[in-house]
């Protein structure tokens, strides 16, 4: 008598009705995507050329973060915007825990020049310059969620001024909704077809 081998994870798929992966099954009624929900042994997306790839997702996150166009959510706003917050004081406990302190003390002019004396200043630096550059584009791209210019960051340049216009566009941009529904500043992912 023959001994019948487990497979585990087939259990009720019948060996000659389980298709192979190189053939397709196709069906004049079923698109793609119901196609490969509804077919047993294939994948649940179809190989097509918006596959996934490691520099699809590495594009995508650059340009969540850096990208000036578009709109995001408060959702997207806070979390982008304390991630970044944590790596910023991490980076900036990092880099302190690297000077040396002259006489016991750690003044402001040791920490300064720090930034140009030492390698983990220039990376400190360089990544102060990146997180900047994301803080602006957050800014931005929640003014476009409200349907306002991005040219109003500007106003936090002026002095005096600025410091509590910063902190009035924190507020907003924090806790106030955006636009409902499609403004100027829509791009063709800025924002999904299904919360309209």
């Amino acid at each position: 008598m023959p001994t019948q081998r487990k497979q585990f994870g087939r259990r009720g798929v019948d060996q000659h009705m389980t298709p192979s992966w190189s053939r397709q099954q196709t069906s004049v009624n079923s698109g793609p995507v119901a196609q490969a929900y509804a077919s047993p042994g294939y994948g649940a997306l179809p190989e097509d050329e918006d596959s996934f790839s490691i520099f699809k997702v590495f594009g995508f996150t650059l340009g969540m973060l850096f990208s000036f166009q578009g709109r995001i959510g408060r959702a997207e706003y806070w979390t982008i915007g304390l991630i970044r917050f944590v790596i910023f004081i991490g980076a900036a406990i990092a880099y302190g825990s690297t000077l040396q302190p002259v006489n016991g003390e750690l003044d402001s002019l040791v920490f300064m020049r720090g930034f140009v004396e030492t390698t983990s200043g220039v990376m400190f630096l360089l990544l102060f310059l990146a997180l900047t550059v994301c803080l602006y584009s957050l800014e931005v791209r929640r003014l476009h969620d409200r349907d306002a210019s991005g040219f109003w960051l500007l106003i936090m340049f002026i002095p005096i001024v600025g410091g509590f216009y910063a902190l009035w566009l924190f507020i907003a941009n924090g806790f106030f909704a955006g636009t409902p529904g499609h403004n100027r500043f829509d791009t063709g992912h800025s924002q999904a077809a299904v919360f309209d």
